[in-house]
């Protein structure tokens, strides 16, 4: 963690409930997406987390980025994964609201692990289609047969490397409207990912950028990221960033107390 970024954070982080905040689109995402306190069913994600903690079950996991070197297998208790290396929790649960709120046609998720964060993607808008990737082989595929247990037909899994297939995905898909980066965080990788992201973003595309807290060089990246000319407006969690590219925005950049 980037103990600067931290401090930094809690002293200017505002905007609670998206009070302060004038662009009316911007002010909507605050209220029904970040802090909407209706009624969610978030039980799709949380239960398959539940029974994964459960589990006996041990995979080889492929590590790649910040924490591996993209070669070496290592085995995994899928209970392990589950309680420390997904999406989950406050953090999950605004991955559903955001897709609630943004009904994307497409989604596209970097990063699938077990596919808890998936599952609360898919769970905000069952209408989309959730395009999901992971390079672990092992790991997409517990993912893949897990989705199929639950019925769900709207989620591909694509097994590759990031690199070997974000452009590819983006072209192929121009309906894509929300992204969700979960995964080798080093800074050149993200810089990477985030000006492909750019090149083929939309008017309607938001991206959602994980761990930005995590080391300096993901918060050095999520810096970057926030002042490109590319997008109109960033919201940052201590965790998260969030950025927009509709240019009918009010350019801003947010610090949210989450």
């Amino acid at each position: 963690m980037d103990i600067l970024f931290t401090i930094r954070h809690f002293i200017y982080s505002g905007h609670w409930n998206g009070h302060r905040v004038h662009s009316p689109n911007i002010f909507n995402f605050f209220k029904d997406a970040i802090f909407f306190k209706g009624g969610v069913d978030y039980s799709l994600a949380e239960n398959s987390r539940q029974n994964f903690i459960k589990s006996e079950e041990k995979i080889s996991v492929l590590s790649i980025g910040a924490k591996g070197d993209g070669k070496t297998l290592k085995e995994k208790k899928i209970a392990k994964i589950a309680r420390y290396s997904s999406s989950f929790g406050k953090y999950g649960r605004l991955l559903q609201r955001m897709s609630r709120y943004l009904k994307p046609k497409k989604i596209l998720e970097l990063g699938t692990s077990i596919g808890i964060g998936t599952l609360y993607l898919s769970a905000g808008c069952p209408s989309s289609k959730v395009i999901t990737v992971e390079a672990s082989k092992e790991t997409s595929k517990f993912a893949e047969k897990n989705f199929s247990r639950l019925g769900l037909k709207n989620i591909e899994c694509v097994n590759a490397c990031f690199d070997d297939c974000l452009e590819k995905i983006l072209k192929e898909n121009p309906d894509i409207e929300l992204i969700y980066v979960d995964g080798n965080h080093t800074k050149e990788a993200t810089e990477k990912y985030f000006s492909l992201i750019a090149q083929y973003a939309k008017k309607e595309t938001v991206a959602v950028f994980d761990d930005i807290n995590w080391s300096k060089e993901m918060s050095s990246v999520w810096k970057e990221i926030k002042n490109s000319a590319a997008i109109s407006v960033s919201i940052e969690t201590l965790r998260m960033g969030i950025v927009f590219f509709d240019k009918t925005l009010t350019g801003k950049n947010y610090i949210v107390r989450y």
